[in-house]
């Protein structure tokens, strides 16, 4: 009997150890399948904040969306009109070049120079004192009135200032180093002013170069006709000497005689020749006073674009909402994460302090 006992208390025992050893690989189970649904669940996880927060993330989306259309609707359009040139190199063998070379003289027509009277606030000044025609006004009008600058009570050199200011922020002025080619793009709220506006710079930069060339040429002219009519006197005067010389020296025959008359003879064909020289350069000069040539070569013309180059619509309303879904979407995960951890316990236990 004692031995029955036995053998029961035994087999009790093997059962609990079995199912000791069931609820071990029960629970490594559990442990396992907790680790590959851990190691699989960010996807889900944000899929799941997604679901969640559904209303608020694709409602403020959608609100920022239609008040970015309506933003684009209502916006003031800005137009852009451009214009190319580059500027027109004399060639390196002219006779007026030359002139210029051995006067010291440079060529003021070069790229860079064309670009520094672009950016002049002389040229600036014609720009903002001319006359445009808009759609928007009834008659013509200056850029100060377009800009509602004169309305300012200020000083006449504030408002300049001011109209200056104004202006370089609508111009952009590109160039390339290579080609010196020149891009002017003006960017307005009137696209019949934008235009207007880049016309009227490249006929302000022709007409002050053409006007500097000019004067160039006249001063030119002028230190060549009062040094021609030097070098005639001063050849005269030798001519004279020379005849004064043999008449006196007509019966006496010497070396020193001779070497003073080739002397005369010399100094004579070398004033000779600076006349024909400078007569020459004279003819040239006047040539190109009357000659019409172009200093700055208009590649493309300025034209009226009618698509508004600024708001840009479809990238307003697209980054626009793209960002408020991110916005969104990151403002609900640090929320969830926020209850996770007890961060708002325990940052009102901390300011219930």
């Amino acid at each position: 009997m004692t031995e029955g006992y036995n053998n029961q208390g035994m087999t009790e025992m093997n059962e609990e150890i079995v199912n000791e050893s069931k609820a071990t690989n029960k629970i490594t189970l559990n442990e396992k399948t907790d680790h590959f649904v851990d190691r699989d669940i960010d996807f889900f996880y944000l899929i799941g904040i997604l679901w969640r927060y559904k209303k608020i993330i694709f409602g403020t989306t959608f609100v920022m969306g239609v008040l970015s259309i309506i933003y684009v609707l209502v916006a003031t359009p800005y137009y852009m009109s451009a214009v190319t040139m580059y500027p027109v190199n004399k060639e390196d063998g002219s006779p007026l070049k030359q002139l210029a070379a051995s006067l010291g003289m440079s060529n003021k027509t070069s790229g860079y120079y064309i670009n520094d009277v672009l950016n002049s606030r002389r040229i600036a000044s014609e720009i903002i004192y001319s006359k445009y025609k808009s759609l928007n006004f009834p008659d013509s009008v200056n850029l100060l009135q377009f800009w509602d600058i004169d309305k300012l009570d200020v000083s006449e050199s504030r408002v300049l200032e001011l109209a200056i200011r104004n202006l370089l922020g609508t111009v952009t002025i590109k160039e390339d180093k290579e080609t010196s080619l020149i891009t002017l793009s003006v960017i307005t709220k009137d696209k019949y002013i934008s235009k207007a506006i880049a016309d009227k710079y490249c006929q302000a930069t022709v007409n002050y170069l053409n006007n500097e060339e000019q004067t160039s040429i006249k001063q030119s002219i002028k230190f060549t006709e009062n040094r021609l009519i030097a070098v005639k006197k001063e050849l005269a005067e030798a001519e004279v000497k020379m005849v004064e010389f043999q008449e006196a020296n007509a019966q006496v025959g010497s070396p020193q005689l001779s070497m003073n008359s080739r002397k005369l003879i010399q100094d004579i064909e070398l004033l000779r020749s600076v006349v024909i020289l400078l007569g020459k350069q004279l003819e040239l000069l006047k040539i190109e006073e009357v000659k019409e040539k172009p200093i700055i070569n208009i590649l493309d013309k300025a034209d009226i674009r009618d698509k508004p180059v600024k708001p840009k619509k479809r990238e307003v309303v697209i980054m626009n909402t793209v960002l408020t879904f991110l916005a969104c979407f990151i403002f609900a995960i640090l929320n969830e994460k926020a209850k996770k951890y007890g961060i708002y316990k325990k940052l009102f236990k901390e300011l219930g302090r």
